[in-house]
């Protein structure tokens, strides 16, 4: 049985009105789809009956190639366990462009509804004949500079197909055959060009359930820069965003075991993919804090000062008490030269910015106060590590730090 066979436009509920464990499973399967769809990097519009995307489309405004660089086509189809395979060979340049990728996996039934074919796979292979080099005069131009090369689009439906709308993975990938064709070096220029994205086919309107997507996403953002628990349907959502979770999870879990160097490889892995996708994602912003943080905090416990003080100096602003402390710790540990500068700024601007809140303001301001105290004593201000550290000395806390510090300046500082 296909993913999609057992699924009907038709909801059924139980007795008392509320989801199926099974109708839950799609909504969330929908949820994650959407996701998807709404967080790729290529920015594609929906696509309905009345407003079909079309294979000239998807060339100009998602591979930014010019349509009439090609003409006719292929169309290799498969159905499931490799059922039903036919080809289909498309040789005007007008039916190329006008061609609807959904066709290839939805048909009619003799009730006018919309579904999909069962497990359909369809390969197109497109003509493709840019004009790089040259001024082409026409699709039949043979000249030399004119690369003779095909489009190779693999499309397939995404299930589940339950709440009406149907979305479509498309994988591409274009060969880059150049002069001279070498493939002994070890960055040839004929590697091909591969890309992915994701169509979305509206069979009915999906003004509702979008609204109700929309919902659940602004609900997301707010609880994730809060640090609140997510409810389910948020969760997915989340997943669906972050495609690499595995290695923030992961990651997080060997900085917990203590493994900082191991923790690195997945953490930066995740850095790479955050630090470009945050900029226009307000939803990824607490997830690239709490990544940034843990590299930062791997490089301070493997005495990288530096280099911790660049990951935290990124979430510095935040205001969170582990933020911060942690970058003053990389700061001051590692001899920055700012750090008694920034040290002294949240001393006195602590109550003005209302931050710490979530954290004893007293466990904030003598942790500050520690800290200065060090810096004093490393750049040998004698007078005014004594006059910091005495007072410490009535702080259970900081009792024997202060008593430490101060016997260590009678010992070393002029009398």
């Amino acid at each position: 049985m296909g993913i999609f066979n057992i699924f009907t436009k038709k909801e059924k509920r139980d007795p008392q009105g509320c989801w199926t464990k099974q109708e839950e499973s799609f909504w969330q399967a929908f949820l994650l789809n959407e996701t998807k769809f709404r967080h790729q990097e290529a920015k594609v519009k929906r696509s309905s009956k009345n407003e079909p995307i079309t294979l000239e489309y998807i060339l100009r405004e998602i591979l930014n190639i010019i349509p009439t660089d090609c003409d006719s086509m292929t169309v290799v189809s498969r159905g499931e366990f490799g059922q039903n395979e036919k080809t289909e060979f498309i040789e005007k340049q007008a039916d190329v462009l006008a061609y609807k990728p959904y066709d290839a996996i939805l048909y009619t039934n003799d009730e006018g509804e919309t579904l999909p074919i069962s497990g359909q796979n369809t390969v197109l292979i497109i003509h493709y004949s840019p004009a790089d080099n040259t001024e082409k005069t026409s699709l039949n131009d043979k000249s030399h500079l004119c690369s003779d090369n095909s489009i190779i689009m693999f499309l397939r439906g995404m299930g589940p197909f339950i709440h009406e709308t149907a979305y479509m993975r498309v994988s591409v990938m274009i060969p880059n055959f150049t002069i001279p064709d070498d493939f002994r070096t070890s960055n040839s220029k004929n590697a091909p060009f591969t890309t992915s994205f994701i169509l979305g086919f509206d069979i009915v309107p999906p003004e509702e359930k979008l609204k109700r997507y929309n919902k659940i996403e602004k609900s997301l953002i707010e609880k994730s820069n809060q640090r609140q628990t997510l409810s389910q349907e948020e969760d997915v959502i989340k997943q669906g965003i972050n495609p690499l979770g595995f290695p923030i999870g992961y990651g997080a879990w060997l900085v917990s075991e203590k493994r900082y160097a191991d923790a690195l490889l997945p953490l930066m892995k995740m850095y790479e993919y955050l630090k470009t996708e945050v900029v226009t994602k307000e939803i990824l912003r607490g997830l690239f804090k709490e990544v940034c943080f843990n590299i930062g905090f791997c490089f301070n416990e493997l005495e990288q000062y530096d280099r911790a003080a660049y990951y935290l100096g990124l979430i510095k602003n935040d205001d969170d008490p582990k933020y911060i402390i942690e970058y003053i710790n990389a700061l001051v540990n590692g001899g920055d030269p700012h750090a008694m500068n920034v040290i002294q700024y949240y001393i006195s601007n602590i109550d003005k910015k209302n931050i710490f809140v979530d954290r004893n303001i007293n466990e904030v301001y003598q942790f500050l106060h520690r800290r200065l105290a060090y810096l004093f004593i490393e750049y040998k201000m004698w007078d005014k590590a004594r006059n910091l550290l005495e007072p410490l000395k009535d702080i259970p806390s900081c009792r024997d730090f202060a008593i430490h510090e101060l016997e260590y300046i009678d010992e070393v500082a002029p009398q």
